[in-house]
């Protein structure tokens, strides 16, 4: 057959193609017959592209496994990348720069006192890793009172906290706080605060601290001193102090401290000083209350010499330095007088004098002036309470015992009929201390004489009065210790025991009781000192048991540490207890229980040391009966 029958048979519709039936192209094979090529024609192996041979089939594996490779990769990257940042953040968290901690103070520099400032405190951390344990310690001087709210302790005077806690990376903050000055116009007063803190990773503390200088623009508390501009030498000054509290808080614990010029002479003050002659104590000063303090004392100078006096009200500080809250001060200048008067007491014109003592008193008088003086008058004003006036001794003038004033006249005193330029003269009288002295409740006693003089012819009065000159003398009067000591045997305080009289070989024991006075000024560093002989025992029993009482055994010395007396409790008192055993050598005579004692103080008032010694104490016979001084024993008998 040929190609063209063939063609033609294979494409005619109604051609019938006989196979085989073992055919294994057969469609109509079935299943069961499938063979190798069943399958592969099955799984159309033929439709797959054999491996290596196709060029499109190996371009998309390599452009897989290059997006693998990428994808890879930036994982990776990404993994490499965090841990760095984490890494970073982790090391900067631990890297701390201390100059990265800030912290400062701000507000007003300059302040009104008593108004209510309110101040800021900044702080900063700058650093990559958090604070921890934060607070701020304020510091500031006790003229500043910081107004507490719950954000702060105040630790006492000068101190106080703010508490923080936690202060995160990178943090900028600030707490306030308010306070209000009290203290003179014109102080500079220093307001600290300390940031405390302990750094993440760090077990130290560590602190950052700065400071702020606040003026102070006035005070809460005024003082004003009224003294006269000029005044003559030797005269009589009058000094008022005015202080008072302007502020809303009320005070307490003040102290007014007047510092007096050179050459004044302290009289006396209304009310009176509560320490010395210059301090007076103000225990409360409500707001807008005032006060007021005269005080009166003699000046002298040279012509034309200023003369300050300087006031002030505020407190003391623990180490006795004194806080001012307001000054004042005040100049009076010395002028020429006509006449020049003086006087001195036993020479001197600064005497302390005891119970008994003569006073002699000199007065001087001089004309400074331009012009003669006729008909001149001098008065000298005594102050009776502690003379003996009765002893009065006066070689011319008179006294009058109504107003306690000695006159002296021309009649008295030739002399002062005419007293040319440059003249001078003087008069005298003495009179002793009354020898004993009574002061009730007073101390620091004085006896004061105030002299003045006059004359018709001054063509310029110094006041209305015509006295143009004058002058005032101060005796301090010291009172001497007084000691009592006496031995009992029946005792309230201390139990005694033993044989009355006493017996050889037998312990009999006695209270002894000591007693120091001192009732017109105060003592300090007081002490006794007692010398027991050796045959008496102290017993180591006292009464009141809070005294220092020191016991010497090898010396048999006591002393007494009896430390201040003061005018005001008039009495020290102690009783201790001693026994003796008396040997057949103290048959009939008496035994000394105390051989001396010694006392030494120092007067406050009058600023010298006392010294005295006790009285010697003797054993005793009577059971109840109480010897005192130098009384005498009965004798010692034997023993039974």
């Amino acid at each position: 057959m040929g190609l063209e029958d063939l063609n033609e048979e294979l494409y005619r519709r109604n051609v019938k193609i006989v196979r085989k039936q073992n055919d294994i192209f057969d469609p109509e094979r079935k299943d069961s017959e499938n063979t190798s090529a069943d399958i592969f024609q099955k799984k159309e192996l033929w439709q797959q592209p054999v491996k290596g041979m196709d060029p499109i089939e190996v371009l998309n594996e390599t452009t897989y496994k290059k997006k693998v490779r990428i994808i890879a990769f930036v994982i990776s990257g990404i993994i490499i990348l965090s841990s760095l940042v984490v890494a970073t953040i982790k090391i900067r968290s631990m890297i701390f720069d201390e100059t990265q901690v800030v912290v400062s103070i701000s507000g007003s520099k300059d302040v009104v006192s008593a108004e209510e400032i309110p101040f800021n405190v900044n702080y900063e951390n700058n650093n990559w890793g958090s604070l921890h344990n934060a607070e701020i310690e304020l510091s500031y001087p006790d003229t500043f009172h910081i107004i507490e709210d719950g954000s702060m302790k105040v630790n006492g005077s000068g101190k106080a906290t703010l508490f923080i806690g936690e202060i995160p990376a990178h943090t900028q903050k600030k707490m306030s706080f308010k306070g209000k000055f009290y203290g003179s116009k014109g102080d500079k007063i220093t307001l600290q605060a300390t940031l405390k803190y302990a750094p993440k990773n760090l077990s130290s503390a560590l602190e950052k601290t700065s400071q702020m200088i606040v003026t102070l623009v006035s005070s809460p508390f005024f003082v004003e001193i009224n003294a006269p501009l000029e005044i003559v030498t030797g005269q009589n000054i009058e000094y008022i102090v005015d202080y008072g509290n302007k502020s809303d808080k009320n005070f307490s614990h003040l102290r007014v401290k007047i510092d007096y010029p050179s050459d004044f002479q302290f009289l006396n003050a209304e009310p009176k000083p509560s320490e010395g002659e210059s301090i007076w104590y103000i225990d409360n000063l409500n707001t807008y209350e005032k006060g007021k303090i005269i005080i009166r004392g003699t000046i002298s100078g040279v012509q034309k010499e200023y003369k300050n006096v300087h006031g002030a009200i505020g407190f003391y500080r623990g180490d006795n330095t004194f806080v001012s809250y307001a000054e004042n001060e005040r100049q009076t200048r010395m002028i020429a007088s006509p006449l020049f008067l003086s006087q001195t007491v036993n020479n001197s014109t600064e005497l302390i004098a005891g119970a008994g003592e003569t006073l002699q008193y000199v007065i001087h008088y001089k004309n400074d002036g331009d012009i003669g003086l006729r008909d001149s008058i001098i008065i000298a004003e005594i102050d009776p309470t502690f003379l003996d006036l009765s002893r009065l001794s006066l070689l011319h003038g008179s006294y009058d015992g109504i107003q306690h004033r000695i006159i002296w006249k021309a009649s008295d005193v030739p002399a002062l009929k005419q007293l040319p330029v440059g003249g001078e003269g003087s008069v005298s009288f003495s009179v002793p201390v009354k020898s004993i002295l009574q002061a009730d409740d007073k101390k620091n006693i004085t006896i004061k004489t105030v002299v003045k003089m006059d004359s018709l012819d001054i063509p310029t009065p110094i006041g209305s009065n015509k006295i143009i000159a004058s002058n005032t003398l101060l005796v301090k009067l010291k009172s001497d210790a007084i000691i009592d000591a006496y031995a009992l045997y029946t005792d309230t305080s201390l139990t005694n025991s033993g044989p009355i009289p006493p017996k050889v070989g037998q312990e009999t024991s006695y209270t002894i009781h000591l007693s120091v006075a001192h009732s017109l000024s105060d003592i300090q560093n007081a002490e006794m000192v007692l010398h027991l002989p050796a045959g008496v025992l102290y017993k180591e029993r006292y009464s009141p048991v809070n005294a220092s009482f020191i016991y010497n055994e090898r010396s048999n010395e006591i002393v007494w540490n009896i430390g201040s007396v003061s005018s005001e409790e008039k009495m020290k008192e102690i009783a201790f207890q001693v026994s003796i055993i008396p040997g057949p050598d103290r048959l009939g005579r008496e035994m000394i229980l105390v051989n001396d004692m010694d006392f030494t103080g120092l007067n406050t008032f009058t600023n010298e040391k006392i010294s005295k010694k006790g009285p010697t104490i003797l054993n005793t016979l009577k059971r109840d009966a109480v010897y005192k001084g130098m009384t005498t024993a009965g004798q010692i008998s034997s023993a039974d």
